[in-house]
């Protein structure tokens, strides 16, 4: 199975015509497919990411508007796998989308996707569940996991603990995630790769193929 890797276009849908040629059974798209602003904004943005063909499984992130996303991605085609699950094959797929944050005022914000760390753990154990007979699993989340291409630019580590002990628990083939623009890349925890696809709006993302062994393109501008 080969998996597009994207996350963070954050509104700009011409970026999507770099990957019209690519061969990929499915995409996975880690969050920030908008930059906030308005419904008729966005909607010919989650229309074009559908246009590239494979089948989309999606996680929000903390710029996507949680009062019209599910809507608008459902209407165009997106499969929106937040505290979800998707089987393709013998791989299965879960998903938890939004940010953490240490302020609780801000979990009151009807328009976007927070959430504390503790919660991140519970949700995704919940739905390995129906996962946990899969050949390959794969997760899809937002934010990375602590100490796993989380470093922003001024050195300080942002991942969620609680995603770091959900990974370490179930050791998971493959995790993919975005929102920390400036540590692309790789890493590992235990059995599990960890892949930073990059922002999309600057031309990055990742091509993987699942097969005996993860196998890793790097797509850049």
């Amino acid at each position: 199975m080969r998996i597009l890797g994207l996350a963070d276009l954050h509104g700009h849908a011409e970026k999507l015509r770099l990957l019209e040629n690519l061969d990929a059974d499915i995409i996975a798209f880690c969050g920030d497919l908008h930059n906030a602003g308005a419904v008729e904004d966005a909607r010919p943005v989650a229309e074009a990411l559908a246009r590239l063909g494979p089948p989309v499984l999606i996680v929000p992130g903390n710029m996507d508007p949680r009062e019209f996303v599910p809507d608008l991605w459902k209407r165009a085609g997106l499969r929106m796998i937040d505290h979800g699950s998707y089987r393709h094959g013998d791989c299965g797929f879960i998903g938890m989308g939004g940010m953490v944050v240490r302020n609780l005022k801000r979990l009151g914000d009807p328009t976007r996707y927070y959430h504390l760390d503790d919660d991140v753990y519970g949700s995704l154990a919940l739905v390995h569940e129906d996962i946990s007979d899969a050949r390959r699993r794969v997760v899809l989340t937002h934010q990375p996991p602590r100490g796993a291409r989380d470093t922003i630019y001024s050195g300080e580590r942002t991942g969620s603990v609680s995603l770091r002990r959900f990974v370490e628990e179930y050791q998971p083939d493959l995790l993919i995630c975005g929102h920390i623009h400036e540590d692309r890349g790789e890493a590992e925890i235990g059995a599990t790769r960890i892949v930073n696809v990059g922002e999309m709006r600057q031309g990055y993302a990742a091509l993987i193929e699942l097969g005996d062994e993860i196998e890793l393109r790097w797509i850049t501008p």
